[in-house]
């Protein structure tokens, strides 16, 4: 059992990996991402109470191609990560790529609807739409946003 993809990311392309044992008992989580501010707004979304951590990751596992997953180990939640990692185009592995750049617009998005804003208080989350399922939806749908926004 090896870790070969999350290695690369992480001491080749300078992707950042967390883990870390889930609140509400999903087991334990392995993460990557471009920063440590994305994989810190999945974090503390998957502890935060019911009403925003239930469409938090709704929303980030609506899609196969993100880099966040649970397993009920550390060695299962690695394994789940890198057979994800597997699935997708390998020379999309890196920085810059378009699987990086989804990753982010994911992210971001995910953090712009729930940063200072709670279920729990005056301000609250706005509402996320599901993901593209598929890494090749999720191309189509950056295509499609980028060209709402130019045009």
């Amino acid at each position: 059992m090896g870790f070969d993809r999350i290695d690369r990311l992480v001491s080749e392309e300078g992707f950042c990996f967390q883990t870390w044992d889930d609140r509400y008992c999903k087991g334990v989580w392995a993460a990557l991402g471009l920063w440590p501010s994305q994989v810190d707004t999945v974090r503390d979304l998957s502890g935060a109470g019911d009403l925003d951590m239930i469409p938090a990751m709704s929303y980030v596992f609506s899609a196969d191609w993100l880099p966040y997953v649970t397993g009920r180990t550390l060695t299962d939640a690695m394994q789940e990560l890198e057979d994800r990692l597997a699935l997708l185009p390998q020379d999309e592995l890196r920085r810059g790529s378009q699987w990086a750049a989804l990753v982010q617009k994911a992210m971001e998005a995910l953090f712009e609807a729930t940063s200072g804003r709670s279920s729990y208080g005056e301000k609250q989350p706005e509402p996320l739409d599901d993901l593209p399922e598929t890494f090749e939806l999720a191309i189509e749908w950056f295509a499609a946003s980028d060209a709402e926004q130019i045009g």
